[in-house]
């Protein structure tokens, strides 16, 4: 019985066998006499071959010398074939899926110099209904193609010369939020490589080619492929449009799936990145955020440029030169829940040559810059206004500083931040700014400006998440304020020179339990002549913004203080002032304290307001008692000013030395001795006129 059956079975196996030899054997001999018109009568292609060979079994079909060409290429509802190529080996191909359906299913397919132009399908009409892969086949290898891609209105999509691809395990993908496709390696080389990316740009490269796993690609460019105004006008969810070019590109163990993207050890070489922003609003799309991520080891830039434009064409930021290093780079869907949607372990950028456009009144340039995750530095800092003193006066519906500043160098050192609920938290250790020059022009002809000037320790408060900079020195600076008024001769001038300011503990008062007070120390040249020392105290969490500033300036020559005295109380002075001490303290509402003063060989003079020539009689006169009291002065007076909120706390302070001057250099003495000498002027007038009187009665009584 078993005998029997194994003998039934192996007639059954048998006969399958030569059921499908026959099959293969058949079907071989239908392709080889019947394809030929199949192909000419179902298909919208002409297509002959010099030989052809087809494996039932395996499913395999090769053929060479293939000629193929679209019977209909005005027809814009299929795709439309032209070209030949020399060989094409197609293993396990879904025969019937081919023709029935004209999709290629196949495990593998090998095009040997193939010369191809292929215009694609126009999209089908009907609402939301996706056009379907024209392929499907994971292992691709083409030798020595020429290939040209055209989209239905002939607009180009993909070119390549001197084409070698080998492409294992590949899967294309429709969803529009993760990548287009996905493969477990590739190799690839080829001239002249040309790419149209969406409906904005296209990708060009003289070459590339993989040799040992890495990537290179030579003369490459991301351009536009259409103009900005065409651009601003149809693509209105877009801020910036991209033009980046690089004489080479390399990087290695480039991996792609549906999700992700990483690659080791990128090269960017020679490369110039131009960047030109809408000025009007960007549409807000609602569209997701992409699905996939990116990561990579190690990205090295080399001889960079890089600039952003205006929509207008002018350049608003530029760097001339500049390398770059970016280290273990990850952006996915964890990152981007955050305000900063990714995460790197670290980076260093170094450049020459930097300009930003900030706005209407300046411009911004540094000779150089080296940036890493904890330092900063800067060189030959400046700002510099774009418009002259009187342009600017002109310009500003009200009052406003104009602001002229450099320094050499610029250094923030021990940078730790980091975002807490979507704020950053910000801690430096030290800032230091070297050979700072900066002056300060205020014009008083433009109206006030009736918003409230906070006090510092007020204006650091309201940084609304946490900052601390540990220590902030400003080293061998000068500092000058100008003020000009419409009565006066030319601008008020205080000069600070050889300038070194020590600052602790500056903060915004966001920080639980920490320490808040502020203490700054100074040390400098007043009027580029005399010792200065200044030690000044606030805390960022005293509601009340109180605050103490204290000092001496020493051995003053009385004509370096005219540049300020002159045009707002008229007077100069020569001679010395050998000391002059304040200790004032204050709050948001006024300013009180002591101020003390001594002189030698004091002499003041007064001046007409219109003429700004000396008054010579009543100079003289005052000056008789100036030497006379001047060493009756007191050991201080008491100084109290109100502040102004539209003024700043400089504003203040420097009341409060102009009122402790009046009150023992001018005001006691010089408005006392003005009032005296009117009095005697007025007498002497009426004397004379009396004389004058008597003269006149005495003449009638003589006729």
């Amino acid at each position: 019985m078993l005998k029997k059956l194994l003998k039934i079975t192996a007639i059954v196996l048998g006969s399958v066998l030569i059921l499908i030899v026959l099959l293969n054997i058949g079907f071989s001999l239908w392709l080889k006499y019947k394809l030929p018109d199949y192909l000419k009568t179902k298909t919208p292609y002409e297509i002959t071959y010099e030989s052809l060979n087809v494996e039932i079994l395996t499913g395999s079909i090769s053929a060479n010398q293939i000629k193929i060409k679209t019977k209909q290429p005005n027809n814009l509802e299929s795709i439309a074939l032209e070209g030949s190529l020399d060989n094409l080996n197609i293993s396990r191909l879904s025969i019937i899926e081919f023709l029935k359906n004209n999709q290629i299913e196949a495990n593998s397919i090998k095009l040997i110099n193939p010369n191809l132009k292929v215009r694609s399908a126009k999209p089908r009409a009907e609402k939301n209904k996706k056009n379907p892969i024209p392929f499907t086949i994971k292992n691709i290898e083409i030798q020595k193609g020429n290939i040209e891609v055209y989209k239905p209105d002939n607009t180009k999509l993909f070119s390549a010369s001197n084409f070698d691809l080998d492409v294992k395990n590949l899967s294309l993908n429709q969803n529009p939020d993760e990548l287009p496709f996905a493969l477990d390696s590739y190799k690839i080389s080829a001239n002249l490589f040309y790419a149209q990316i969406g409906d904005v740009y296209s990708l060009n490269s003289s070459e590339l080619k993989t040799i040992n796993g890495e990537l290179t690609i030579n003369d490459f460019e991301l351009k536009p492929s259409v103009d900005f105004k065409n651009w601003e006008q149809n693509f209105k969810t877009q801020k910036t449009l991209y033009d980046i070019k690089s004489k080479r590109i390399s990087f290695n163990d480039l991996t792609f799936n549906k999700t992700k993207l990483s690659f080791r050890n990128a090269q960017v070489i020679d490369p110039v990145f131009i960047l030109q922003n809408r000025d009007s609003k960007v549409v807000r799309s609602h569209k997701e955020k992409p699905n996939f991520n990116i990561d990579f080891e190690n990205l090295d830039i080399k001889n960079g440029q890089f600039s952003i434009l205006r929509s207008n064409g002018k350049k608003s930021l530029s760097l001339a030169k500049f390398d770059a290093n970016l280290k273990g780079f990850l952006m996915d869907e964890e990152t981007s829940k955050n305000k900063i949607p990714f995460t790197y372990k670290d980076y260093k950028v170094s450049g020459n040559q930097f300009f930003y456009d900030a706005g209407k009144y300046y411009n911004m340039d540094l000779s150089s810059l080296t940036m890493t995750s904890q330092n900063i530095d800067l060189k030959y800092f400046k700002l510099k206004p774009k418009v002259s003193r009187a342009e600017f006066v002109r310009m500003i519906p009200m009052e406003n500083d104009l602001f002229d500043i450099s320094a050499d160098r610029i250094q923030l050192l021990g940078i730790n931040w980091k975002f807490e609920n979507d704020k950053p938290n910000i801690n430096l250790k030290n800032a230091k700014l070297t050979n700072v020059d900066a002056n300060i022009f205020r014009s008083k002809i433009p109206k006030d400006n009736p918003k409230e000037k906070l006090l510092y320790s007020k204006l650091l408060r309201t940084i609304k998440f946490p900052l601390v900079v540990d220590n902030l020195k400003l080293i061998q600076s000068k500092l000058v304020y100008e003020e000009d008024t419409p009565d006066s001769h030319g601008p008020g001038k205080v000069i600070f020179t050889n300038f070194n300011m020590d600052v602790k503990n500056l903060n915004s008062n966001k920080q639980k339990g920490a320490n808040t007070k502020v203490p700054i120390t100074i040390n400098c040249k007043f009027m580029d002549v005399s010792p200065m020392k200044v030690n000044w105290n606030f805390n960022t969490a005293d509601m009340r913004d109180n605050f103490t500033i204290g000092g001496s300036i020493n051995d003053l020559p009385a004509v370096d203080i005219n540049p300020f005295i002159k045009p707002y109380l008229n007077v100069s002075a020569t001679g010395t002032i050998t000391s002059l001490n304040f200790d004032f303290k204050g709050n948001n509402d006024i300013m009180n304290g002591k101020f003390r003063i001594a002189h030698k060989d004091l002499k003041v003079s007064l001046l007409d307001k219109k003429t700004r020539e000396k008054k010579k009689f009543l100079s003289a006169v005052v000056n008789l008692v100036v030497r006379k009291d001047s060493k009756q002065f007191p050991e201080s007076v008491d100084v109290y000013v109100e502040r102004n909120k539209e003024r700043s706390f400089f504003n203040l302070f420097w009341k409060g030395i102009e009122d402790g001057l009046k009150k023992t250099l001018i005001s006691i003495n010089v408005e006392k001795v003005k009032e005296n000498v009117e009095d005697v002027k007025e007498t002497v007038k009426e004397t004379k006129k009396k004389i004058k009187e008597a003269k006149n009665n005495i003449a009638e009584k003589k006729k």
